[in-house]
């Protein structure tokens, strides 16, 4: 076998998935998503130069539930760019450590007096525009999205109280098959474009959907029209009712797009934010589609935040830039 195949077999396909999330503040805290992102990390690394940490069970309060205990492993702030490295760590309990040796087919348990099993999740977080990023890599065995909102929405609420209800979304790269099929929802609308452009969708559609816009931009020549159509409460815990008026237009719009690609030439920017038949919050640009970083990694070499981090710079740097 060459060597080339030997350094392809230690490769493993890692992924990670991008993510907004926004902080409601309490009551008479005028703060940002930012400032409340900013604060979490602020604590987290105080922490840790006390040689301390925040360790949190998301099942607390859960009878007959195993303990899901979270921490932060590792912090490191990039403040040139509003970047974060991090990883959180999920505590294995009641999982008694094993070792496999080499070439033998059986399993040794290691000292428990040595510590616990934990998995890891490396998330890296930007706050360098108006929202809150968060680039996490998919780990089936550790922390996911809901492990690490929780652990920043704890912070934040029982620790600095700050903020009492967090949101996350992710940001998905979906065709207009998919989101036809999955829509259950519409949440938000949001759209930008020049209202010179309207000339290039087709006349019943602007006639239907964007007749307001069309006689605003004739009237007051602005050079970008931003509407944003929001259909539930932000930070609300009670589901918005289904909106059959917004689901109808925008899957009618997704059928037209799908057909007739040139009418998404109109816009500058068409987002929508829906509920999913299976209950998950998820969004669809329109016009920007890459949302998922998949890479063959050697996870002998990959240990340390700033590593990990290199590997998807670039891609991090391409999504805040289409934001």
């Amino acid at each position: 076998m060459s060597k080339n195949a030997n350094s392809a077999d230690k490769l493993t396909t890692i992924k990670f998935h991008f993510y907004t999330i926004n902080f409601t503040p309490y009551a008479g805290k005028a703060m940002s998503s930012r400032d409340i992102m900013h604060d979490i990390i602020t604590y987290i690394m105080q922490e840790k130069q006390k040689g301390k940490g925040y360790l949190v069970d998301k099942h607390k309060g859960r009878p007959g539930e195993t303990a899901r205990e979270l921490f932060m492993a590792r912090a490191t702030f990039i403040a040139a760019k509003k970047r974060v490295l991090c990883s959180l760590a999920l505590i294995r309990a009641g999982r008694l450590p094993m070792l496999k040796p080499a070439e033998e087919y059986k399993l040794i348990p290691m000292p428990s007096d040595i510590g616990s099993m934990a998995e890891e999740t490396n998330v890296f977080i930007d706050y360098s525009t108006s929202k809150v990023v968060l680039c996490i890599e998919y780990n089936h065995n550790g922390p996911r999205l809901l492990d690490v909102e929780y652990y920043f929405r704890s912070i934040a609420r029982d620790k600095l109280r700050i903020a009492r209800v967090t949101e996350a979304v992710l940001h998905m790269d979906v065709s207009f098959e998919q989101a036809i099929d999955d829509l259950r929802n519409v949440l938000n609308i949001d759209i930008k474009l020049e209202p010179k452009k309207l000339k290039l969708l087709e006349t019943d559609l602007t006639g239907q959907y964007f007749t307001g816009i069309n006689s605003f931009g004739n009237l007051m020549a602005p050079k970008f029209v931003k509407v944003e159509a929001l259909f539930q409460t932000p930070g609300a815990a009670i589901k918005s009712p289904l909106n059959t008026k917004a689901n109808t237009m925008v899957v009618n719009l997704l059928k037209r797009f799908k057909k007739n690609p040139d009418n998404l030439k109109a816009f500058d920017n068409f987002v929508v934010k829906y509920e999913d038949k299976e209950g998950n919050e998820a969004i669809v640009n329109l016009l920007k589609g890459k949302r998922e970083i998949v890479k063959e990694v050697d996870l002998a070499k990959i240990r340390k935040s700033r590593e990990w981090y290199e590997l998807i710079e670039a891609d991090l740097d391409e999504f805040i830039g289409e934001l």
